[in-house]
C-alpha cells in the first residue's frame, strides 16, 4: 500500500508529459497507418519461417549443456 503512494506522485509528474506527448501521437498515427500493409505483407513471411523456427530449435536445444 506504501508502494503504491510512493508512485503517486511519480504519476502526477508524468501525466502533464502524457498530455504533451498527445499531439505527437497523433501526428504519428498515419505514418502507422501507412506502415500497417507492410505489417501485413510481411505477416505471411514470419508465419512462413516459424515452422524453421521449430526446425531449429532442437539443434540449439541439442547443443546446449
Amino acid at each position: 500500500m506504501t508502494f503504491a503512494y510512493c508512485l503517486l506522485p511519480i504519476a502526477y509528474c508524468l501525466l502533464p508529459i502524457a498530455y504533451c506527448l498527445l499531439p505527437v501521437a497523433y501526428c504519428l498515427l498515419p505514418i502507422a497507418c501507412c506502415l500497417l500493409p507492410i505489417a501485413y505483407c510481411l505477416l505471411p513471411i514470419a508465419y512462413c519461417l516459424l515452422p524453421l523456427a521449430s526446425c531449429l530449435l532442437p539443434i540449439a536445444c541439442c547443443h546446449l549443456p
